[in-house]
């Protein structure tokens, strides 16, 4: 029986992702190896059928509602599949795509796998896990979202201030290419030469390429990454799923922190806060993250909590405040903490914030709570976009995913507070503020807002891309900031990036819509 089965409205909830953009589909696959992973995309190849690969369908973009042809969903490709420790004494964690960053998170805590097919280094090597403690860092906000995903769009989230995005974390992976081939990669092993590339194959034949002759941003960024002599690997960790389709990850783990505590500090201006944010950019000891919420995001979950049970647990406001900047310390004593708390209160005092009147988090119960309220934002945000969604369905969640370097953040902020109030559009801002990124919503009550703050994002696009910065810092271009995507690039770079996608894809099959505009040449 082919793993390829026919689409029927039974599988309408595989037509949109978590940014509620809906697609449409002819066939769909849910495989559960890699054997059967190929089999799918050798369908789509031999049939011209083009292919949506999906995770867990978290991402804001629109990057797994299919196009039309097949959707490819991996959700069933969900196990653990062994651990090693490599020469420098790392631990590797091996996991298929669709496996739940959940999952990973609660088998490390507990130290608990499924060992049933596993090989007998692993079992030899899970001793050595057992007598320590290991994590893997990556913290998207929604943690359902699968590995795969989170790889595909070199996900992020709040603690990639101190431990990178998704990509650094990946110590290899295999990929499955648009002619059902499959290539296996390893951090250090396979490099391009100069702009040159050669993509091993697991049946020994060769793809050979060349890279466009640009450099993407080197900060933050969830698109693709291209340098001379770059590592391979890192092709496919931010390409959406347009150069091949990840059949296997190995993730390397790190040990796992002593203490995590959290300090909610709040400030009457926006001003105060940015002081406060510089100051911790340069604390010591580093956090893990720096995330800011302004004044509307504050008041959006404050009068959230009479519709949501769930919310009248976060811990009262304050009388007073503008906006709030929360920081996470990941400390390796556990006695840690009281010494970071006399170095930060006359930091907080300094920025015109009041460190009695401080939310802090001592231990793992105490920081759900911080992290709740953290969460709660984007929660609130899905909610309004949902209730505005029944009038008008065209509305999607609208929010910026830009970033820049230091030297222009102070300049991209003001911007977006000057063009918000101008526009006098319903919005807020928060997000990670740490690395230069944060995220303005429009929250767009019907069509013309809808197009106004689509307007305004363009705009922004254009001013990123003058300061050097990126238009997806986090979440990736998917389906609904390709126009963003074309703005930074250009037209003629974007010739560039379809010259590479065609000497991997030469048939077009794979992630139609993501990222790729094509324009005349």
């Amino acid at each position: 029986m082919s793993i390829v089965q026919a689409y029927t409205e039974a599988y309408r909830n595989y037509l949109f992702d978590e940014s509620r953009t809906m697609g449409r589909a002819d066939y769909i696959a849910f495989p559960r190896n890699e054997a059967e992973l190929v089999e799918a995309v050798r369908f789509a190849h031999d049939n011209h059928v083009p292919l949506t690969a999906q995770g867990a369908r978290t991402g804001l973009a629109g990057g797994a509602s299919p196009q039309g042809g097949m959707i490819l969903n991996l959700s069933r490709m969900n196990r653990i599949l062994g651990i090693r420790r490599d020469e420098a004494g790392r631990f590797l964690l091996r996991v298929q795509p669709g496996v739940a960053l959940t999952t990973v998170r609660k088998a490390l805590k507990n130290k608990s796998f499924d060992v049933s097919a596993w090989d007998e280094e692993s079992r030899e090597t899970l001793k050595d896990v057992r007598a320590g403690a290991l994590f893997f860092s990556p913290d998207p906000t929604e943690p359902t979202a699968s590995i795969g995903g989170m790889a595909s769009c070199n996900a992020c989230g709040a603690r990639s201030f101190l431990y990178g995005c998704t990509r650094k974390h990946v110590n290899a992976l295999r990929a499955v290419l648009a002619d059902g081939r499959v290539t296996e990669l390893m951090r250090g092993r396979e490099r391009a030469r100069g702009r040159d590339f050669e993509l091993p194959c697991t049946d020994g034949s060769v793809v050979r390429g060349r890279l466009p002759d640009f450099d993407t941003p080197d900060i933050k960024d969830a698109g693709y990454l291209l340098r001379a002599d770059m590592e391979l690997i890192d092709l496919f960790l931010g390409s959406q799923g347009t150069l091949g389709v990840i059949s296997e990850l190995e993730l390397i783990l790190l040990p796992s922190p002593a203490l995590l505590c959290g300090v909610t500090a709040f400030f009457p201006d926006d001003e105060n806060a940015l002081q406060y944010v510089y100051a911790m950019k340069k604390f010591d000891p580093k956090p893990a993250s720096i995330e800011f919420f302004d004044k509307r995001a504050l008041d959006l979950v404050e009068a959230q909590k009479a519709e949501t049970p769930a919310f009248r647990q976060l811990q009262p406001l304050p009388e007073n405040y503008c906006c709030a900047v929360y920081v996470e310390f990941n400390l390796d004593d556990k006695g840690g903490l009281c010494p970071v708390l006399e170095k930060l209160a006359p930091v907080i005092e300094r920025s015109g914030g009041d460190a009695d009147n401080t939310w802090v988090a001592r231990d793992e119960l105490e920081l759900e709570k911080l992290l709740l309220f953290r969460h709660s934002v984007p929660e609130t945000i899905d909610i309004h976009v949902e209730k505005n969604k029944k009038n008008e369905p065209e509305i999607t969640i609208l929010s910026t995913d830009m970033a820049v370097d230091d030297a222009h953040f102070d300049a991209l902020f003001h911007l977006y507070k000057r063009d918000l109030a101008a526009s006098g559009l319903p919005c807020l801002i928060f997000g990670h503020i740490g690395e230069n990124h944060v995220h303005p919503n429009v929250l767009a009550r019907n069509l013309d807002e809808y197009r106004r703050g689509h307007a305004l994002f363009e705009k922004w696009a254009r001013d990123v891309s003058d300061m050097g910065g990126t238009i997806t810092a986090e979440h990736g271009a998917g389906k609904i900031k390709r126009k963003l995507a074309l703005i930074m690039y250009g037209e003629e770079k974007m010739r560039k990036l379809w010259a590479l996608k065609r000497q991997l894809d030469p048939e077009n099959i794979l992630g139609p819509g993501n990222v790729l505009t094509e324009v005349e040449r």
